[in-house]
């Protein structure tokens, strides 16, 4: 079966900081027409670091779910800038480190009924601190956690954040 569909026409709704919003018209494979909203967004960098069986994570509060979410270190993609860059200034700039080897796990669509984001999840497992500098806006606390207790936090719903339960996926399957 044909699934593709046409776009018709597009309408820009929002053009914002970090993401715009789009109305499209679209033909769909039974030839009826239907309306989708996207959100267009340049996508991110995340990293996974493990050393000595510890996962670094932080913890922030995130304003869309109004509390504090644990997740690993994660940014969004300049214009043009390559995710392993990303990766590597998103990781010094909220943790203070700086990955010696960066090795990339894999992508995700974190919601793919709705955005084109594209995560780009990374591990680092060698790492040399150095010092942070986050955004003006960005209120950090960074923590080692063993993998063992990470685990237990994403199955009793302690770690709810889809990037970082995708890159221990990532990590567990590829180890």
């Amino acid at each position: 079966m044909k699934m593709k569909e046409i776009r018709l026409n597009t309408e820009l709704i929002y053009d914002g900081k970090i993401l715009k919003l789009y109305k499209d018209s679209v033909k769909c494979p039974n030839g009826k027409t239907a309306a989708r909203e996207i959100v267009k967004h340049n996508g991110g960098s995340a990293v996974l670091c493990i050393k000595d069986d510890k996962v670094l994570l932080i913890s922030q509060y995130r304003y869309a779910y109004d509390e504090v979410i644990y997740e690993i270190p994660a940014g969004k993609l300049e214009v043009g800038e390559d995710p392993h860059t990303a990766a590597l200034r998103e990781l010094e700039e909220e943790t203070g480190n700086k990955a010696l080897k960066l090795e990339y796990l894999g992508k995700i669509y974190p919601s793919c009924g709705y955005t084109n984001e594209i995560i780009h999840l990374f591990l680092a497992s060698d790492y040399v601190e150095t010092q942070t500098s986050f955004d003006e806006d960005e209120f950090i606390e960074a923590s080692y956690i063993p993998l063992k207790d990470v685990k237990k936090m994403i199955l009793d719903g302690t770690i709810t954040d889809a990037k970082t339960i995708c890159a221990i996926g990532y990590y567990l399957l590829k180890n």
